[in-house]
């Protein structure tokens, strides 16, 4: 989702299955084509999964498809949200651009 403001935009984005994981692809794609520099994505796992030092896949390709529209991924921030009794890793990610 994309929301323009006078002089600047905000994107929103959220990770995770189906069409909002292709939603945000698509958002980087558009962002590149429009010329933005920098590319913000937040995406979400459940805790569950990333327990214990285990791998997050579904992360890592949101992240191989961000960078696959001429992106690279500069920083990353975490934060952990609860939903109820599910708890969230909510990653912020910066993107620039590879050009």
């Amino acid at each position: 989702m994309l929301e323009r403001r006078k002089g600047a935009s905000l994107m929103v984005l959220f990770g995770g299955s189906g069409s909002g994981r292709h939603q945000i692809i698509e958002d980087a794609g558009q962002a590149h084509a429009e010329g933005r520099r920098v590319f913000v994505a937040r995406l979400s796992a459940s805790t569950d999964k990333a327990g214990h030092g285990k791998s997050l896949p579904e992360i890592a390709g949101l992240i191989e498809g961000i960078e696959a529209h001429g992106w690279h991924l500069d920083q990353m921030a975490t934060s952990v949200m609860s939903g109820g009794f599910n708890f969230y890793d909510n990653i912020t990610c910066l993107f620039r651009r590879t050009e």
